[in-house]
């Protein structure tokens, strides 16, 4: 009787493994069909044309007599490897290769996504081209082809057991976070690149004249730089001993009672948009620096460098509190106890043995808190001026990102442009810089102490 019952069990999930593989073949090869169906549509002026995904293989697009849009090699490129790729994991379902069509299925759903920003590469060839009104947006084929595979990647991987599902799914999002790295780097460097080398280096890094418009224009960006690296080492100079001081009062001396009134605000400081951090500095704070400092006898309109520290060293507590926090309460109570023993005073320990101990967390903490003050635009742009000029501190200035956002919006393709992009490119290079240098000694902390 028992073996009769195994049998129907193991005959059960037999059967069910194989309702999920057919399935998954099923929904690949609706996904490979999408291909016949509606994948997107182009309007130019009062011409309006829609395309299957064969039809975008096959042909370009004719707008009148005179004028043919060619689709983008790389565009049918991403086509063509999506449909083998689903193809591909289809064969394989029924090789019992669940891992490999897996993959193969969730590859081509990132190939099919890859396909949408090429859409607007072709409205742009259109606008160039004269056309007044251009659009051109994906339809049904192509959401179902993003719906199909991904529906065949899911009921692939769960053959494989929840165990495996899961380590794949980890092992997949590590790839994903990699690869976004990867693709950012090759991309600023693909885009930057090109102006810095034909400005040259040293002229663009170490330049000190901005006229990208002027009849002769010139791109040096090194106010730029000094305006971004004074502001975050500015926040960093505010911010972080009075993160530091607030992490340490709530995890080891304020009472419960003002833990939930304090850490809430905290919380509450973290959520708002930067916007509103800019408008707050640009109608309180910019106002109270150009009236205080006005009476000392400086001449300043209040929007400068000393409001975008003020303002970045607020916008950097929430991180810096809230991982510093959490790195002293880990910090394990044999420490404390064993300072206390030997006779510390309770703000002694403190300073002497959880501090230190919890380094390379608090470490961490500075090190999200000095991206996101590196990184900061909207709330720069509206205190700082927007004056490229040698910065001090009551003089109006232009950080990296604030010249990027100020000027991307009506900067001509060419030279001007892509120095944009090569100031990008600074940005990004001095961000993996600061990342590396704060990553090292916080290892180095840890070492020491292991030690």
């Amino acid at each position: 009787m028992d073996k009769m019952n195994n049998r129907i069990i193991r005959g059960g999930k037999n059967a069910g493994r194989t309702g999920l593989r057919s399935a998954s073949a099923l929904f690949g090869l609706l996904t490979i069909l999408c291909e016949l169906l509606p994948f997107s549509c182009f309007s130019f002026d009062r011409f309006n044309v829609s395309f299957s995904g064969v039809q975008l293989l096959m042909y370009n697009i004719r707008i009148n007599s005179d004028y043919l849009l060619e689709i983008p090699i790389a565009m049918r490129a991403c086509m063509v490897a999506s449909m083998l790729l689903v193809a591909l994991g289809v064969l394989l379902i029924f090789l019992k290769k669940n891992v490999l069509s897996s993959t193969a299925f969730f590859l081509g759903f990132a190939c099919n996504l890859a396909e949408m920003p090429f859409v607007s590469e072709i409205t742009k060839s259109a606008s160039q081209a004269g056309f007044s009104t251009v659009s051109g947006e994906m339809q049904t084929g192509w959401m179902l082809f993003l719906l199909f595979s991904l529906t065949s990647a899911a009921l692939t991987l769960s053959l494989t057991g929840v165990e495996k599902a899961a380590e794949l799914i980890f092992k997949l999002s590590a790839c994903i976070s990699i690869g976004a790295v990867a693709i950012i780097t090759v991309y600023m460097f693909v885009y930057g690149s090109p102006a810095i080398i034909e400005i040259g280096p040293l002229n663009f890094l170490f330049g000190t004249s901005w006229k990208p418009t002027a009849d002769d224009p010139a791109f040096g960006i090194l106010y730029m730089i000094l305006a971004s690296v004074l502001g975050c080492l500015g926040a960093i100079v505010i911010g972080v001993p009075i993160g530091l001081m607030t992490s340490v009062f709530l995890a080891e001396i304020a009472p419960r009672w003002v833990q939930k009134i304090v850490r809430p605000a905290i919380e509450l400081l973290a959520g708002i948009p930067s916007v509103i951090f800019g408008f707050w500095g640009m109608k309180v704070l910019v106002p109270f620096i150009r009236e205080t400092f006005t009476k000392f006898g400086y001449t300043t309109t209040g929007a400068g460098l000393l409001a975008v520290i003020i303002i970045l060293a607020i916008m950097i507590l929430p991180t810096i509190i809230s991982v510093a926090e959490t790195s002293l309460k880990s910090v394990p109570p044999s420490y404390t106890e064993a300072s206390l023993a030997l006779g510390n005073t309770k703000i002694s320990t403190i300073f002497a043995v959880q501090i230190p101990a919890a380094r390379s967390g608090i470490l961490a903490g500075v090190i999200l808190g000095v991206g996101r003050a590196i990184g900061e635009t909207m709330a720069v742009i509206m205190v700082a001026g927007n004056i490229v000029q040698l910065p001090s501190l009551f003089s109006s200035v232009r950080p990296m990102t604030a010249g990027i956002a100020f000027e991307m919006g009506y900067a001509e393709a060419g030279l001007h442009r892509q120095a944009l992009f090569g100031i990008g490119l600074v940005l990004f290079v001095f961000i993996m810089l600061v990342n590396i240098t704060f990553t090292f000694i916080s290892k180095r902390g840890v070492q020491m102490n292991a030690k």
